[in-house]
């Protein structure tokens, strides 16, 4: 009697095949967003069509894959249902066929990565649980805070051996709403702008940190996407952190305290805040707040 399977990778994707389909209604699907993303192969002798690669990926990635080999080999198990269901053209009796690994790693490696990240971006952002309906009121809600951060990929690197770096606008839910690479021969402050462009941030606040923390960056949220800002001071902005220092604190009452364990020692947080009306030359800067740890 042969033995049973031991990986639970076909019964996974078995369910997948089975479980009801999400409405149109719900959220924008997103084979439609990926098939938004330029195909970089030449159109003579395409067997798949590109959204379907990378749906295929994601599936297989959720279902454990950590390789591209990993994934092909997830996609040969999966059942013809899901193929189908992620966009597989049927051109077999037995229905449609999975890509091989040759093409998973061609598709993925040649695909335009800024057009995938907003696409999914897109995706994503539709599906943020704090986003208001089309027909709410600006200023009758509770305002969404997209925070924009950079972090490197570890175990991601280039063809000439620099690491992957990845700038991201996260929601509060946790949804990366836009994302973008950072070239080796550039930093994060070159990608702000492109990366947030395409975002809907009317009267949300974009919380940066101190590298962003520069005057084009203040202006922009403000200026160009009717949202507000909290910017993060460092000493890389020496003569505005004097100023912020300079500033009455001891005349201000505590606004909140807190005391939790974090990193291995137990932490006491208190927050003030004030008005500031003059002497603060940074743009739209209307408060400050101090956190003291």
């Amino acid at each position: 009697m042969p033995a049973r399977s031991s990986s639970p990778v076909p019964a996974g994707l078995g369910r997948l095949a089975t479980g009801s389909l999400a409405e149109p209604r719900e959220h924008p699907q997103l084979l439609d967003r990926l098939a938004t993303v330029p195909d970089p192969r030449r159109a003579k002798g395409r067997r798949h069509p590109l959204a379907f690669v990378p749906a295929l990926a994601a599936c297989a990635v959720l279902a454990g894959a950590k390789s591209l080999t990993a994934i092909a080999e997830r996609a040969a198990d999966a059942p013809a249902a899901v193929l189908t269901a992620l966009g597989g053209p049927s051109r077999e009796p037995a229905g449609p066929t999975a890509p091989t690994e040759a093409t998973v790693r061609r598709i993925l490696q040649r695909v335009d990565g800024d057009a995938l990240d907003e696409a999914i971006g897109a995706w994503l952002a539709a599906r943020d649980p704090d986003r208001p309906p089309p027909d709410h009121e600006l200023g009758r809600r509770a305002r969404r805070s997209p925070a924009v951060d950079g972090k490197t990929v570890r175990g991601a690197h280039r063809a000439d051996g620099t690491q992957v770096h990845l700038l991201a606008a996260m929601t509060g839910a946790g949804l990366v709403a836009a994302q973008r690479e950072v070239s080796a021969k550039t930093n994060e402050i070159t990608v702000f702008r492109p990366m947030l462009a395409d975002l809907d941030l009317a009267d949300t606040v974009v919380t940066f940190d101190a590298l962003h923390s520069r005057t084009a960056h203040a202006r922009f949220p403000v200026e160009e996407k009717k949202a507000h800002y909290i910017a993060v001071i460092k000493g890389n902005q020496s003569l505005l952190h004097h100023h912020l220092k300079q500033l009455p604190w001891r005349e201000v009452p505590l606004l909140d305290k807190t005391r939790a364990t974090e990193h291995g020692r137990d932490e006491i947080h208190r927050v003030k805040t004030c008005t500031v009306t003059r002497g603060l030359d940074f743009p739209h800067a209307a408060q400050a707040v101090r956190r003291r740890r």
